[in-house]
């Protein structure tokens, strides 16, 4: 009668383990939580659970019930690994990107799932993930972009340009990283921003402040911080307007063909060492290329369609 009891007692104890364990793992399939009485969740060390338990079913190797244990230990210790992750709130999944362009010729403004707002200047591209993750806020950027980030103090805003990071909580901050250009420049309008770039561990992470620009020289592993009088002029582009304070002809007609989306033919070296001192709208290419004749004594001739000549006078 004995016997019969303790077998009874058995399947009792297997069908109470299976019903459960069914209940957890269809839980954590549907990402739901785990039911924890409302304590809070403490580290654990899995092995050492494993050798506690182990050492006090091995008094009891001669019975059924301590070889029914062992396998319930096991996997218990399973859903407390997957328990553990699911309430730590972990990410095993790999995060979906998104990827947005701005062609040559146009610009646009981009509104992250943060609240934050990213305007996008003619030939650039953001590649953002679908969701943040629960950490940071992390993106990245191939030609220019203005920044206005969602403070958020727990999860930092990184900016991928190049070889440099730029690390923030909440603040505007414009990028210029196109990789035609030889230097990735970042000015800072409001809050604060921490840049770093290769060898930084060596150098030194760089705590900017409004009012100042980072240029640094790609390949060179040099950058160079400075206050900037003019700073504003580095976004003036998402209001439509130019600002060309000293600038040398190659480097306008760059910045023309990425917002007109035409393209310039140079034919005098001669040309070339002129520099300009401007300000123009964007929205008439007509206007800006003779306000230009008129400062040097340069002439365009439209030779096919969205392609310009430029020689002296």
């Amino acid at each position: 009668m004995f016997l019969k009891r303790r077998n009874r007692t058995d399947e009792e104890i297997l069908n109470y383990i299976s019903d459960h364990i069914d209940k957890d793992i269809e839980r954590l399939l549907n990402a739901d939580p785990l039911p924890m009485g409302g304590r809070d969740v403490p580290d654990f060390d899995k092995f050492g659970v494993y050798e506690s338990l182990s050492q006090r079913i091995s008094r009891k190797e001669g019975t059924s019930i301590g070889t029914i244990c062992k396998w319930a230990c096991a996997i218990v210790l399973v859903l407390l690994n997957i328990g553990y992750l699911a309430y730590q709130n972990i990410d095993i999944s790999k995060p979906e990107y998104k990827e947005i362009c701005a062609l040559r010729g146009e610009r646009l403004v981009v509104l992250l799932e943060d609240g934050t707002k990213v305007w996008l200047n003619a030939d650039s591209k953001l590649v953002y993930p679908e969701h943040f993750t629960k950490d940071k806020r992390e993106v990245s950027l191939v030609g220019e972009a203005y920044f206005e980030v969602k403070k958020d103090l727990s999860k930092p805003f990184m900016v991928q340009a190049d070889e440099m990071n730029i690390r923030v909580t909440g603040t505007r901050f414009n990028v210029s990283v196109y990789p035609t250009d030889s230097a990735v420049t970042t000015t800072l309008d409001e809050g604060g921003i921490v840049i770093s770039y290769p060898y930084a561990e060596k150098m030194g992470s760089y705590h900017m402040i409004p009012g100042q620009t980072a240029v640094y020289e790609k390949g060179r592993n040099i950058c160079k911080v400075m206050t900037n009088a003019y700073y504003k002029d580095a976004s003036d582009w998402k209001d439509n307007k130019l600002v060309f304070r000293n600038v040398p002809l190659g480097e306008v007609l760059t910045t023309l063909s990425r917002q007109f989306d035409v393209a310039f033919d140079v034919r005098s070296e001669e040309i070339s060492k002129f520099t300009y001192n401007f300000t123009c709208k964007l929205n008439n290419l007509s206007g800006i290329l003779e306000m230009m004749s008129a400062i040097t004594p340069i002439k365009f001739n439209e030779i096919s369609e969205n392609v310009y000549a430029v020689k002296g006078k």
